[in-house]
C-alpha cells in the first residue's frame, strides 16, 4: 500500500472535506509545484472531469476561442514552417485540432475529462481520445512530428508533468509549441513555473528553446479579447495587451521549442 510518508507530504486535508463534492474543496496553493499523492491526483482529475462541460464556454464553442485557435495554428506555422502530424496535448473541446484540420493539417488531440466524445466538436470527435500528460493514447507509429499545447501545462500536476519528455521521446515529436500561463490567482494552476524549469524539462528530451523567435513576436499582433457589443475579435500586439491575463505578456508565455 501507497502511504503519504512515501510522497513526502501530507495529504490529511482529505480527511477534514465538509459536505459537498471533495473536488470543489482543493486547496490549490497546498499543492502547487510538489508531488501529489494517489488520493490527491484523484481528487484533481475528477475535479476537471466534473467541471469540463460548462468551464470557459468550451461546451458552447465560442466564436472567440476559434479566432485564437486558428491564430495558434498560423503562428505556430510560421515558426516552424511545416507542422506535419500535429498533436494537441490537453485539446479541451479540440478548437485547435478543428482549426488545424481546416488549414490541411492533420491534426489530433487528447484530454483528461471523461466527457470528451460529448464535448468536443463534432467535427474532430473521431481525432481525440482521453489521455493525460504521463499516458498519451497515441504511439510512435500514429507518426506525430509536431505537439502543441496552449494553457495546458499550468494545469498538470508537477509529478505528471516531469514525465512528459519520455512521452515526447517516445512519440519521435521533433518540435513543440505551447503557452504556459505563470497566472497564481487562477486556482487551478497547480504548476506554476519560470521559463528555465520548461527549457531544462524539455532538455531532457532533446529540445531547445527558439529565442530567436522573441523579438519577432513581440510586435506579432494577437487575438486580446472578444467585444461582445461588437461581436468581433479585438487584435493587439502580443507584447502589449493585457488581457487575458496569461496568454500573451505574462512569462512563460508563448513559447517555442524544436529537437536541438
Amino acid at each position: 500500500m501507497v502511504t503519504t510518508e512515501q510522497y513526502g507530504v501530507s495529504d490529511r486535508w482529505l480527511d477534514a472535506l465538509g459536505p459537498g463534492p471533495a473536488h470543489e474543496q482543493i486547496p490549490w496553493p497546498e499543492l502547487r509545484n510538489r508531488a501529489l499523492t494517489p488520493r490527491e491526483r484523484a481528487i484533481v482529475r475528477d475535479y476537471y472531469g466534473a467541471r469540463y462541460p460548462v468551464r470557459c464556454d468550451y461546451a458552447r464553442h465560442h466564436p472567440f476561442h476559434v479566432r485564437v485557435a486558428h491564430f495558434r495554428i498560423a503562428l505556430a506555422q510560421k515558426v516552424f514552417g511545416e507542422l506535419g502530424k500535429t498533436l494537441d496535448l490537453g485539446c479541451a473541446a479540440g478548437e485547435v485540432v478543428a482549426a488545424g484540420r481546416a488549414r490541411g493539417v492533420d491534426a489530433w488531440g487528447f484530454d483528461l475529462c471523461q466527457d470528451l466524445a460529448d464535448v468536443a466538436y463534432p467535427e474532430v470527435r473521431e481525432f481525440v481520445r482521453v489521455g493525460r500528460f504521463d499516458h498519451i493514447p497515441y504511439a510512435r507509429s500514429d507518426g506525430f512530428q509536431t505537439a502543441v499545447s496552449y494553457d495546458v501545462f499550468e494545469h498538470v500536476p508537477i509529478d505528471e508533468l516531469e514525465r512528459l519528455p519520455e512521452e515526447l521521446e517516445r512519440l519521435g515529436v521533433t518540435q513543440l509549441a505551447c503557452i504556459i500561463s505563470a497566472d497564481t490567482i487562477t486556482p487551478e494552476h497547480i504548476t506554476i513555473q519560470n521559463t528555465s524549469y520548461y527549457v531544462d524539462l524539455l532538455r531532457r528530451a532533446g529540445f531547445r528553446l527558439l529565442c530567436e523567435w522573441t523579438v519577432p513576436l513581440a510586435e506579432c499582433q494577437v487575438p486580446a479579447r472578444w467585444d461582445a457589443a461588437a461581436e468581433r475579435v479585438v487584435w493587439a500586439p502580443y507584447g502589449l495587451t493585457g488581457v487575458p491575463r496569461n496568454g500573451w505578456n505574462q512569462v512563460p508565455g508563448h513559447l517555442f521549442f524544436e529537437k536541438a
